[in-house]
């Protein structure tokens, strides 16, 4: 933690107080959205196979059910539906495996790399994300998204040593392959079913993704738990873009769940600004829809 000097009214044990406070919620929204997502994508097949909807239709459809996949299963990642009982892990494996069907992602290979990405954020070495991170134009993210496997061959080679992540990510591989050849046969059988609900949907998915949970919420930052990821405006409303505006404060509190966080920071923003958070003076003394949003 750095070593920055605050007053005794904002020390990091009241801070995390705060936090533990907004932190014990399940997190049902998320539940419904990546659930139901997957759900809409998978009954877009049989409505398009027996043409009961165009595949223009079922195709923009599915890109949006993609670009909704990703964060159920951080929550889940995270274990913010379990909440450290052990009877309900259940749930988070569930709804990470089950949302991410719709970009193709294996949930124990995002979720071994991710914790890697909270550990080491900004780390041109050990992040996994800083490839996306680091990127200097909105391009430049999407020629880097493209890189598919290679990316994780080369984290793999960074983390060899680790056991429990060569474990975890060798199980996502694993799956990763299933996704592949599955999407094989279906380009046998339904090729242009496939290109346009699954293939291009999760392309187009990913680069959301990559955009607004890596790129702009670390964008020019530095490392450390106080500067490695910052508050921002942005032209799109915010539940447009899952309020990844409001990103740092998962880094801070990841056990805050993400429909919990802008009552959280309200709270926190004395303490954000005490330890100079990177944007922490702007962010609005109520978060709404409106003051997000860079016009």
């Amino acid at each position: 933690m750095e070593n920055i000097d605050v007053s005794d009214e904002f020390t990091f044990d009241k801070e995390k107080e705060i936090a533990r406070s907004f932190s014990k919620r399940f997190q049902w929204e998320m539940l419904v959205i990546g659930v139901g997502q997957a759900l809409i994508w998978l009954s877009l097949w049989p409505l398009v196979i027996y043409d009961y909807i165009s595949l223009l239709l079922a195709s923009s459809i599915a890109i949006i059910c993609a670009c909704f996949a990703y964060l159920p299963s951080h929550e889940a990642q995270h274990g913010n539906f379990s909440r450290g009982n052990p009877k309900r892990r259940w749930i988070d494996s569930f709804v990470s495996h089950f949302t991410l069907i719709t970009i193709m992602f294996p949930h124990d290979l995002m979720r071994c790399t991710h914790m890697k990405h909270h550990a080491y954020t900004n780390n041109p070495e050990k992040d996994p994300d800083y490839d996306t991170a680091s990127a200097k134009s909105l391009w430049e993210v999407i020629v880097r998204t493209q890189e598919g496997t290679t990316k994780y061959q080369r984290v793999a080679e960074v983390y060899k040593d680790d056991p429990a992540f060569m474990k975890s990510f060798n199980k996502g591989m694993l799956v990763g392959m299933l996704y592949r050849s599955v999407l094989l046969v279906l380009v046998v059988i339904f090729p242009l079913e496939t290109l346009f609900l699954w293939w291009l949907p999760s392309k187009i998915g990913v680069i959301y993704l990559s955009t607004f949970f890596s790129w702009y919420p670390h964008y020019q930052t530095d490392i450390g738990r106080y500067k490695d990821t910052r508050f921002w405006s942005h032209w799109m409303p915010r539940f447009f873009n899952h309020s990844m505006q409001l990103h740092f404060i998962h880094h801070l509190h990841p056990g805050i769940g993400h429909y919990d966080e802008p009552k959280a920071i309200e709270a926190l923003k004395p303490f954000l600004i005490a330890r100079k958070v990177p944007g922490a003076e702007d962010i609005p003394e109520r978060v709404k829809f409106n003051p997000l949003i860079k016009l």
